[in-house]
């Protein structure tokens, strides 16, 4: 199981990391400070979805929608905090990357 985790966790920081090297964001700067708020995010949001499967709560999609819609704000002002500048350019990375890492969860992990 924590192998799925981890899996999860690296797949993440790769597909994140392309997103962000796509939109431009290349320096070595950019890249570490988008590994180290996936190593933040992913684990947490991970830990919600076992914790609240192990209580017998219904977790829906739209339910992991809304926790990602968090995720991709919470990088976001992560970004910005560290940053500053480009904020919008940052939104669109954050959307793009979870977005993109989103749907390669949903096709390798989704169990129902």
């Amino acid at each position: 199981m924590l192998g799925r985790y981890l899996l999860a966790l690296l797949l993440t920081i790769a597909i994140e990391g392309a997103v962000a090297y796509l939109v431009g964001f290349r320096k070595r700067e950019y890249q570490l400070a988008i590994a180290m708020t996936n190593m933040i995010t992913n684990p947490i949001l991970n830990y919600i979805l076992l914790v609240l499967g192990n209580l017998g709560v219904d977790v829906t999609f739209v339910f992991v929608v809304i926790l990602e819609i968090l995720v991709v704000l919470a990088e976001w002002q992560l970004l910005v905090y560290v940053f500053g500048n480009p904020r919008g350019k940052f939104l669109v990375t954050s959307v793009l990357g979870n977005t993109a890492s989103f749907l390669v969860g949903i096709l390798l992990f989704w169990t129902r």
